[in-house]
């Protein structure tokens, strides 16, 4: 398989930067083409750009209508997107229902800040930004859930959240 036929972006990091270098590099398939020497800011980022177009597309690659999504009382439909708890619509901002939907979609399994900051994020974070942090804290203002027995969304220290199954038992965090 080719570069070009790969759903994983390619950024070439080379020490050939003449300009048939860089349009052979981009010709073969990949997404961008960084030579050497480079700032480590330029790389991270070209990295984020490569990132953000590769999440845009499998965005426009997507079924065009999404399966809902339920989680006990918790439901969402991608293809409006709306969420409600018990039938009552719930208000959020896009940061905070992309991270709702990333954790329900994959109920029951630990996802790190890293992976919801690229499921959820249209904005550049920084590698040791805690906003995530911050959204899923008003997250769980807005289901009602209390960090400490949480009905929906879990800690993990040291790995990240989890959307609890529905017939999972609360149970405190390690």
């Amino acid at each position: 398989m080719s570069c070009a036929n790969s759903a994983v972006p390619v950024l070439m990091l080379t020490a050939l930067g003449d300009e048939p270098d860089r349009i052979a590099g981009l010709e073969v398939g990949a997404d961008d083409y960084l030579p050497k020497t480079f700032s480590t800011r330029e790389l991270l980022a070209r990295l984020r750009a490569v990132l953000r177009r590769s999440r845009l597309t499998a965005r426009l690659n997507e079924a065009p209508h999404p399966a809902p999504v339920a989680v006990a009382e918790l439901y969402i439909d991608p293809s409006a997107r709306t969420a409600s708890l018990d039938g009552t619509p719930l208000t959020l901002t896009p940061v905070e229902y992309d991270l709702l939907l990333s954790l329900a979609r994959s109920a029951g399994r630990v996802k790190s800040r890293e992976q919801l900051v690229l499921d959820a994020a249209d904005r550049d974070f920084e590698a040791f930004d805690r906003s995530i942090d911050v959204h899923i804290s008003a997250l769980r203002k807005k289901l009602g859930d209390d960090p400490k027995s949480p009905r929906f969304i879990e800690t993990v220290r040291g790995a990240g959240y989890r959307m609890r199954k529905p017939d999972t038992a609360a149970a405190p965090s390690p």
